[in-house]
């Protein structure tokens, strides 16, 4: 794209936005659809009852139906988690012709998918105690990512699941994946949560040695490492209600706040809980093994990133003296950060306008959340666009597009 005129509306006027980090709402028929006539009773069925919708497996509730906050001919509802009975959620959220329709009037070009009821990594399939039928459970759930993409004329690309319960099985997935083309993969930065070894072991090095190759992007969610609740009532409990506030947590917040604000106090604290994979990232030597990799922190924010940057920058030179730890990684925390992490806003206004140029216009990407509580609706390429204003317009177009479509490798034009 040559741009003549270099005032902010020349530039952003015709520019559609390409969202990194939006959720796919599983539909009802997805596992019964795919599974064989002997596998019905072994994949997730949809099942409703006192007029909450949840899935169900195994004679237990698995998972509830996901952040689903637009509802049918009504639009986005305030205040709540989702919208109950499924029957009531609205198309957009689970069908891929609405879900275009609703993307054309937020300007939006082209979306990153995340899994919605199936939580942000497979976490929640570790509640499966039998592997076999876990893998085919995940198997199939990738099946349908690949339809998904493929239906949506490449407008809708979801970030695949791994069984990386399986490390050779997790091989051989993120290959049969790249040749049917899965853009990325997205994981639990907390795979302690569900008894695995951490992500830096010697577990994980055949995923990172494969995904260096193929130049890969491994996304982390915020809240993706969340435990599985396997044979815990207090999740059935959760999973039911599809409220996660429903319990005391003291150490999320106060039992005097009421659920809506409990839901806001939650939300506040996931938007940094990233911080944590973003320093062990940056303060490991992980990308002097694997250069090529690439990580999207999704739904995470950016106003704390400076600080962040500034912190590992000083605590580095105050901390690490011996000669061992000095030489343990080739480069500072900030240069892996440059040329590794993306990170992503979508409501935030002083970020975008004051500290992008500390950031760096090449790490940052933009996203709607849709269709979860805290989603951007309506004209959101007029909302985020105006928080960008004041960047140059390659910074602009960076920002808005390009990143991601370099970083996905998507087939969508830089325009």
């Amino acid at each position: 794209m040559t741009v003549t005129d270099t005032s902010a509306a020349a530039v952003t006027e015709d520019l559609w936005l390409i969202d990194c980090d939006s959720h796919f709402t599983e539909p009802p028929d997805l596992w019964s659809s795919r599974a064989s006539s002997a596998e019905q009773d072994q994949v997730p069925a949809m099942r409703t009852e006192d007029g909450i919708t949840c899935w169900y497996l195994n004679g237990r509730p698995l998972t509830n139906v996901g952040g689903n906050t637009f509802k049918r001919g009504k639009g986005k509802q305030l205040g709540l988690l989702t919208v109950q009975p499924f029957s009531d959620v609205d198309e957009a959220c689970y069908e891929v012709g609405p879900r275009l329709a609703v993307m054309d009037t937020m300007g939006v070009e082209a979306q990153i998918l995340f899994p919605n009821a199936m939580g942000f990594a497979s976490n929640t399939m570790f509640a499966i105690s039998n592997i076999d039928q876990r893998s085919l459970v995940q198997r199939i759930y990738n099946d349908y990512l690949v339809d998904l993409q493929h239906d949506s004329g490449n407008r809708l690309f979801p970030q695949a699941v791994l069984p990386v319960w399986d490390m050779a099985q997790t091989v051989k997935e993120m290959e049969r994946l790249r040749d049917k083309g899965i853009t990325g993969f997205t994981l639990s930065d907390k795979p302690h949560t569900v008894g695995l070894p951490g992500l830096d072991s010697d577990y994980f090095a055949p995923m990172w040695a494969l995904g260096d190759e193929m130049g890969a992007v491994f996304n982390f969610h915020i809240g993706s490492g969340l435990p599985s609740g396997k044979d815990d009532p207090v999740m059935d409990k959760i999973i039911r209600t599809g409220n996660p506030v429903t319990m005391p947590n003291p150490d999320l917040y106060w039992d005097s706040l009421g659920p809506q604000r409990r839901l806001a106090v939650l939300a506040t604290q996931f938007y940094m809980s990233n911080a944590r994979i973003i320093v062990n990232l940056c303060m490991s030597n992980i990308f002097d093994r694997y250069p090529n990799v690439k990580i999207n922190s999704a739904e995470s924010g950016i106003g704390w990133v400076p600080f962040i940057l500034e912190a590992m920058e000083y605590q580095l030179d105050e901390m690490v003296t011996d000669r061992e730890e000095v030489t343990f990684a080739q480069k500072r925390p900030t240069e892996y950060f440059r040329d590794h992490i993306f990170v992503t806003f979508w409501f935030e206004k002083s970020g975008p306008e004051r500290l992008i140029d500390v950031i760096g216009a090449n790490n940052v990407v933009v996203e709607t959340d849709i269709p979860h509580p805290t989603c951007m609706v309506g004209d959101a390429r007029a909302k985020i666009t105006a928080a960008v204003a004041g960047l140059s317009p390659q910074a602009q177009r960076r920002v808005l597009r390009d990143n991601a479509i370099e970083l996905f490798d998507l087939p969508v034009p830089s325009r």
